[in-house]
């Protein structure tokens, strides 16, 4: 009986040290599930707390569910002045790639045009003088795209233009049609072709910069994919109207002087048909006749060198005639006056840009 209590005491003892064994693994597993979790709650801290700063050094970008904003603003106040950074449009080729159809340091020359500028929230609509400057290699190989691209990133860094946007397109969805549908706009027909931002999804990524320099405010739009590289910079400047009202006092003091006018009386495209601000151009023309009884005037009309010449010879005649015979049908004698088309025959300024071309489609009036 003894022995069974010895045997029975000897099972309950060596039953109570392992169970005091176990409970004490089970203590040590809790702090060291506890240390563990405090080590990494110590060092996650952080990296969450710079999470913001990395954040925000990224280009901005809109809320999934945010509205298109067509008319986003720019606040030049925070736009930084550059100094020292050369003349327009301040960018060369770098070495071993060159600038396509260079003319003045630039592939196309715009004196007044319209930028869409992407904001990664919107568009900042710009106008003024656009230069454009297309890349290529220089020894024939193909387009070096990371050159193009570490070259233009390195020199505008040191520059110091304030970076607005970098990154893709918006995505094509429907949220983003009205976004989309303006910077399709930023293409333009030049002297070489057609130019413009293409929309490629992640091969022709975009970066938007903007800076001031000497008083005037520039914005500069990069685009760059693998068989080519662009720089569309832009100087701001506020539309200025040259365009003078034609009065009857006006067109005088012009045949007094040198014994012609020159006058831009708007057509329906390739037609002889006046336009409503062409037909008060003919309204003023008639007063002046009216008032000189004894002026007599050959109305002649011209044209720029685009199309066939015999169709623009014939076009320029058949507006001269327009408004001659508007004039006689308000009561003017067709014995004072005269019309004849010259087509392209007289250009006032060379045929080499859109300016240059609308001074050449006129109508004069000279003194007989």
């Amino acid at each position: 009986m003894k022995v069974k209590m010895k045997t029975k005491i000897a099972v309950m003892a060596l039953t109570l040290t392992l169970i005091l064994a176990a409970c004490s693994k089970e203590d040590a597993d809790d702090k060291v599930a506890s240390t563990s979790t405090d080590n990494a709650a110590t060092t996650s801290a952080p990296a969450e707390a710079a999470k913001p700063a990395a954040e925000s050094a990224k280009p901005v970008e809109a809320p999934a569910d945010a509205v298109p904003n067509l008319s986003a603003e720019l606040d030049w106040n925070t736009i930084p002045d550059l100094k020292d950074i050369g003349n327009f449009p301040f960018f060369t080729a770098p070495h071993g790639l060159k600038i396509n159809n260079e003319k003045d340091g630039l592939s196309e020359f715009f004196d007044y045009e319209k930028l869409e500028n992407y904001t990664g929230v919107g568009i900042y609509t710009t106008e003024g003088k656009l230069g454009i400057l297309a890349f290529d290699c220089a020894d024939g190989k193909d387009f070096n795209q990371r050159l193009f691209d570490k070259s233009i990133d390195d020199f505008i860094d040191k520059m110091g233009a304030k970076q607005i946007f970098k990154g893709e397109y918006p995505a094509n969805e429907t949220k983003n049609a009205a976004i989309l549908n303006k910077l399709e706009e930023n293409m333009w027909g030049g002297k070489h072709g057609s130019n413009g931002l293409v929309r490629d999804g992640s091969d022709s990524p975009i970066a938007v910069y903007a800076f001031k320099n000497n008083g005037k405010n520039y914005m500069v739009d990069i685009q760059s994919n693998s068989a080519q590289g662009s720089i569309f910079i832009m100087e701001l400047k506020a539309f200025e109207q040259t365009i003078k009202k034609y009065t009857a006092e006006a067109i005088k003091k012009e045949l007094d002087t040198s014994g012609k006018a020159i006058l831009n009386i708007n057509f329906d495209t390739d037609k002889a048909t006046l336009k409503p601000d062409g037909q008060k151009v003919v309204d003023e023309i008639l007063t002046l006749l009216n008032e000189n009884p004894t002026f007599k005037i050959s109305i002649e009309g011209h044209t720029d060198n685009t199309g066939a010449a015999d169709h623009n010879k014939k076009l320029s005649a058949d507006r001269a005639n327009a408004v001659m015979y508007a004039l006689a049908g308000k009561g003017i004698d067709i014995e004072r006056l005269k019309a004849v088309g010259f087509g392209a025959d007289k250009p006032l300024a060379a045929n080499d840009s859109d300016d240059n071309k609308a001074k050449n489609r006129r109508v004069e009036l000279v003194k007989f």
